[in-house]
């Protein structure tokens, strides 16, 4: 037989095992009284800054070893380096991103409205710095097109000379700086934001707000990258077209950039466009067929970003591609590096909200790039060394006339598709870097820049099929999905820095909203057991007669207290306030009613003219009849109570005053004899839930409805305690279990009082 069919039939016939439990009920009182656990010591703040020091403070080899781990990741990277394994693959990978580095570094640079040169110093010093402090094995530090645009809205607005850009936002809302326009250069301007920067991501890293990377879903963080994707591709088409149009920022930036695209595109360089398909094709063919075949004899995809670069310059060099046809090419590479200095700072006070959104942006772009690939090779990314590797990065830059450095989304995807395995590729683009710097950059200066731009929206590949997922994540999670299309519209059609706090707004609003309106599920009983489950989801569960268990599924604090009120008012189908007045409302009458006869006397009998003379003894009666709703007697059956179970206020206005009169009083009562709330999922409840607990018992206490809470865990009985909760209620209201609470309740019903009339629920027959 086969072994498929075997374990099949074994678990149709095994037998699942059986208990059965013999213990008395235990409200938490009791329990904790029979079963209390040793009491947790406290401690003075004094003890405990003692106990933290001696815990903490301290110092030893082992203790040395494990701060220089964390403060300079690189030494357990290269503690578990495999040379064999991972060197050829670095070396090609750094070879790659430093032939880009090179013009991207330049372009970017005019993006950032500096000179081309600085970009280089950005591409040099910032991998070099991040590979000592960087936890990302694959992104690829330096110069980023967002961050770039991002920066040049500043430099433009207080540098000495003048930018091509054109700033959307700034034209409609410009405000004056506090300090003199044109006081300073544009490098000088940027170095100085930079530093701001790199003081602000070290100030957040000291404060441990690395952390607050949490509140970074994965759909937050794909939007947010796919859409900062659409950016990156929109600066390269210009490129690929041969169009010299200006750079935008501010709000609506993409949409004024592809108005202008289509104004001009007349006038698109056929030789730049011919060149730029050509290199598509060689990309996609290489990566779709030939990297898998490559792979069985080099362990390398093949290097074909490289042999384009190569083959651009050199052909370019030969037949003069720049002046022949007019192709744009990388240009003029100065030789040498600048002196250090330290930027000048009061400017920050005019920059200081323009610095800040830089630090978050430019940081959420490294940890967002950093998660994506850390999560597809199996290892972590730590925020707070990602936040201290930013902040000493941008110190350094600064200081050697260099702006804002990022992950940049392009590199990093070519990076990891040229076979990257750690940071040792930033070593070798760095070496050749430093090399061009020095000696060789005359020999890039005819590579065509649509050759750079081609390679760049390959590149981009991976990012534009998160697309495809849109409908399964549709599927599974509305809210998730949401996140996402929100936050890459809003990076896409705003601005990148909109997008990001947009996106992280609303998601923090779908938590709130979740949080304020939670499930509540009505539980009910499954036949001989002390199991109790949803009753929209589990059909051979029931509801108890005279018993509603209610679970909130959320913590109960200032929030979602009143949530948590109205619905119990709506599942317990009793509103407590509301058949408050509807019983007042109805002595009224029926004393009205008592003293009209009275009046008459014509048809008294001696019960009438007794009461008549004697209201307290009427009151009595009615009191008593007010206490035992469940008597049911002299009731008209023709009288249609539909939808006035609950609203009796509505009652005179539909039956008439008369009516009304003539109506007993048991019609204004409610079968509902015992409310128990399932607190298993409160976490946590604040002053203002344990308010509106206490409120909801008094209430029900009133129409002779008893509350009683179950499985409430320590800090929120805790939280009962030091609020004054026992106070006014008794903590026998609380009980172990549901199971419980219901035996109690069955016990503490009269059955004389449940049998006492032939429609009164038998709540003991389900026992």
């Amino acid at each position: 037989m086969n072994s498929n069919d075997q374990n099949g039939n074994f678990e149709k016939k095994r037998l699942r095992p059986r208990y059965v439990t013999d213990r008395s009920t235990y409200t938490q009182p009791e329990f904790d009284s029979d079963f209390a656990g040793v009491p947790a010591t406290k401690h003075t703040f004094k003890e405990q800054a003692g106990m933290f020091a001696r815990e903490n403070v301290y110092c030893s080899w082992r203790r040395l070893g494990s701060l220089l781990m964390t403060v300079l990741p690189f030494l357990g990277i290269m503690r578990r380096y495999r040379v064999r394994e991972y060197l050829l693959n670095d070396i090609m990978a750094g070879i790659t991103v430093a032939i880009m580095q090179i013009p991207q570094g330049m372009g970017y640079a005019m993006l950032a409205a500096v000179p081309p040169v600085y970009g280089l110093y950005v591409s040099f010093f910032g991998p070099l710095v991040y590979f000592f402090f960087g936890t990302s094995r694959h992104v690829s530090i330096g110069t980023f097109a967002v961050v770039s645009l991002m920066l040049a809205g500043s430099v433009n607005r207080l540098a000495s000379t003048a930018s091509t850009e054109v700033n959307i936002t700034d034209s409609l809302t410009r405000t004056e700086p506090s300090i003199e326009s044109g006081k300073y250069s544009a490098i000088e301007v940027a170095s100085s934001i930079t530093l701001l920067v790199a003081f602000f991501q070290l100030g957040m890293s000291v404060l441990r707000l690395g952390s607050l990377s949490t509140y970074l879903s994965d759909q937050l963080v794909v939007g947010f990258t796919t859409g900062s994707s659409v950016h990156v591709f929109t600066s390269q088409v210009k490129r690929v077209l041969g169009l010299d149009i200006p750079s935008f920022s501010g709000l609506f930036n993409i949409v004024y950039t592809y108005i202008e695209i289509f104004k001009r595109i007349a006038e698109t360089n056929i030789a730049s466009l011919v060149i730029s398909l050509i290199c598509i094709v060689l990309l996609v063919l290489s990566k779709q067929f030939l990297d898998d075949k490559f792979k069985k004899f080099a362990r390398t995809p093949v290097p074909m970003e490289l042999l384009l670069v190569i083959s651009g310059t050199s052909l370019s060099y030969v037949f003069n591609f720049g002046a022949k046809y007019d192709l744009e090419i990388v240009g003029e590479i100065p030789t040498g590096l600048p002196a250090p200095r330290l930027p000048p700072i009061d400017i920050w006070s005019a920059v200081v909200g323009d610095a800040f959104a830089v630090a978050i942006v430019a940081f959420t772009v490294n940890l967002s790039l950093g998660k994506i690939f850390a999560k597809k090779h199996n290892y972590e990314v730590h925020s707070n060394q990602e936040l201290f590797a930013s902040g000493i990065v941008n110190a350094v830059t600064s200081c050697f006339s260099g702006f804002i450095s990022s992950a940049s989304l392009s590199r990093s995807l070519v990076q990891e598709g040229a076979g990257c395995k750690t940071q040792i590729t930033s070593l070798v683009s760095c070496s050749i870097l430093l090399f061009v710097l020095l000696f060789l950059g005359p020999l890039f200066e005819y590579l065509p820049n649509c050759v750079l731009a081609a390679i760049i929206l390959v590149a981009l590949k991976g990012m534009f099929l998160q697309y495809k997922k849109l409908l399964n994540l549709f599927r599974h999670s509305k809210t998730d999905f949401a996140i996402w299309v929100v936050t890459w519209a809003s990076t896409v059609f705003l601005d990148v820095t909109y997008g990001l706090g947009i996106g992280v707004g609303f998601s923090l609003l779908t938590i709130i909203w979740r949080t304020n309106h939670p499930q509540v599920a009505v539980m009910g009983r499954l036949d001989d057991t002390d199991i109790y489950k949803d009753i929209s989801i589990y059909q051979p569960v029931f509801e108890l007669p005279c018993i509603k268990i209610v679970r909130f599924e959320a913590s109960l604090y200032f929030a979602n207290a009143e949530y948590f009120r109205n619905m119990l008012y709506a599942v317990s189908e009793v509103t407590p306030t509301k058949l408050k007045r509807v019983r007042r409302h109805m002595e009224k009458k029926l004393e009205k009613k008592e003293g009209i006869k009275c009046k008459n006397g014509s048809q008294q009998s001696l019960e009438s003219q007794n009461s008549c003379n004697s209201k307290e003894s009427a009151s009595s009666v009615q009191s008593l009849e007010l206490q035992n709703p469940l008597g049911l007697t002299n009731f008209d059956p023709s009288i249609d109570l539909s939808g006035f179970r609950n609203d009796g206020l509505e009652m005179e206005e539909t039956l008439g005053s008369e009516e009304v009169v003539n109506m007993p009083v048991s019609v204004t009562d409610t079968d509902l004899k015992f409310m128990i709330i399932d607190c298993s999922m409160f976490s946590y409840v604040d002053i203002t839930g344990v308010q509106t607990l206490a409120q909801i018992i008094k209430e029900y206490d009133e129409v002779d409805i008893m509350v009683i809470l179950v499985s409430c865990r320590h800090n929120v009985r805790a939280m009962l305690q030091q609020s004054g909760f026992y106070k006014t209620l008794s903590a026998d209201r609380l009980f172990l279990t549901v199971h419980d609470a219901v035996l109690y309740a069955v016990q503490s019903t009269s059955e004389k009082y449940l049998l006492k009339s032939a429609s009164a629920p038998n709540i003991l027959g389900h026992f």
